[in-house]
């Protein structure tokens, strides 16, 4: 068969031609900071160079394993022929087993109606965005925050990054965001927080919660609030995750819950994630999934849905998933507050949540300017790859990192710890 390369018709000038064809939302959009620095990390790991990547937000399978639950009971359902489109927001399994969840954990009443199941977090995501953000209203998120800026983007909101500070876990304080959501449109929270591993007071969110409330007496459009939960069960010593609706009933009609089996079942490729909200607006947001056929696969729900419903078998799996993440992230902590104990400049916040840890390395002005050249620095000289807080949308060269532990054991993170202190008593 004769075959015809299609590259010989496309322009010579392919980001004039990308310029003319596109729109300027897309035009203006920018990669992604960590998919860079992953890139490299793979180039060096790829010469034999021993590098830590500590880089991704996700669960490496060498690393962490799905449940086996999970697994067999997704092998199960394909075998019994469940390969056919699930309803656009969630088979009733599904949506039943999420809201008997939120039952048991937060002690709030909530129905199947007011699930909307989606291909992972994201889509519920964005489908909150487009349900409650008009170009030109203004939308509120904290920094360090993952991705806010890029739905402000594509939506064309006007957003307010409003700065948070370490003393304060990187958490707003009340009176931040009560200043903040005045005229706002929607305000973002999320904890256990991406990229910080820390965990808000519960007494600061019923504080935020009850502002949400106050804010919206007497507003025609009120300001909505996504509340981003998707790492609730991983956390350090069993420290309790608070939810907003259940420290303050009255704000529930304001309030979006996000939430995936992405994280605390190690799935981040199989898609499975939710959003709660009230049942009115709950209909719209399947009619925005359903038209981007955002939809989470069959088999995958089913067998999401039965874990869920297991709560035995849901709580053993927690208790192994957080000695797996617990472990490393307090060796890391431990490795690098010895450091600083040694007089290198260097500090953590100790793990609190989810699967990061704060880091910071304490250069600027002595030999380095910016944060990408001590990340550089440190992937270098070190093998250490981390993510600097630029990546979230934080502003400054303050020397705060990302470390994460999906992708790395204990021997890895032994080593790094090792190569680092070598690293820095070099300079």
């Amino acid at each position: 068969m004769n075959t015809t390369d299609l590259s010989a018709f496309l322009p010579d000038d392919h980001h004039a031609a990308m310029e003319a064809a596109v729109t300027p939302v897309a035009a203006a959009m920018r990669g992604s900071m960590i998919l860079k620095i992953a890139g490299e990390v793979r180039a060096l790991a790829a010469k034999g160079q021993a590098v830590a990547n500590f880089t991704v937000g996700d669960f490496r399978p060498a690393q962490f394993r799905v449940p086996s639950e999970l697994s067999s009971g997704i092998q199960r359902k394909l075998k019994d022929g469940h390969t056919n489109y699930p309803p656009a927001d969630g088979v009733p399994e599904l949506k039943a087993a999420v809201a008997r969840l939120v039952r048991r954990n937060w002690g709030v009443e909530v129905s199947a109606d007011w699930v909307c199941v989606g291909s992972g977090a994201r889509p519920p995501i964005y489908s909150a965005w487009r349900l409650f953000v008009e170009p030109g209203d203004r939308t509120v998120s904290f920094l360090p925050m993952w991705n806010t800026g890029y739905y402000a983007h594509l939506n064309g909101s006007i957003h307010e990054f409003v700065l948070t500070k370490a003393e304060n876990d990187f958490f707003p304080t009340v009176e931040q965001v009560r200043e903040a959501i005045r005229g706002a449109r929607l305000v973002i929270l999320n904890s256990p927080l991406n990229p910080t591993g820390t965990m808000i007071d519960p007494e600061v969110l019923r504080g935020i919660a009850q502002a949400l409330v106050d804010e919206n007496k007497g507003r025609e459009r009120p300001c909505m609030m996504i509340f981003d939960q998707v790492y609730w069960a991983i956390t350090a010593g069993g420290r309790p995750h608070s939810n907003p609706c259940a420290l303050v009933p009255e704000a529930t009609p304001y309030v979006v819950h996000i939430d995936a089996i992405s994280k605390w079942m190690c799935a981040t490729g199989l898609r499975v994630g939710w959003a709660i909200l009230p049942p009115y607006l709950q209909v719209k947001m399947k009619a925005l999934i359903g038209h981007m056929g955002a939809w989470a696969p069959r088999p995958e729900q089913l067998a999401a849905a039965e874990l869920v419903d297991n709560p035995e078998a849901l709580q053993a799996w927690f208790v192994t998933l957080n000695e797996q993440v617990s472990s490393r992230l307090n060796a890391l902590y431990s490795g690098i507050a010895a450091l600083r104990e040694e007089g290198l400049p260097v500090d953590a916040i100790a793990p609190q949540g989810g699967i990061y840890l704060s880091f910071r390395v304490n250069l600027i002005g002595q030999g380095f300017d910016t944060n990408e050249s001590i990340r550089r620095w440190l992937l270098d000289e070190a093998g250490v790859a981390v993510v600097p807080f630029q990546a979230f949308d934080m502003p400054g060269e303050s020397g705060w990192f990302r470390m994460s532990i999906g992708a790395v054991g204990l021997d890895d993170i032994h080593g790094a710890v090792e190569r680092l202190g070598a690293a820095l008593r070099r300079l």
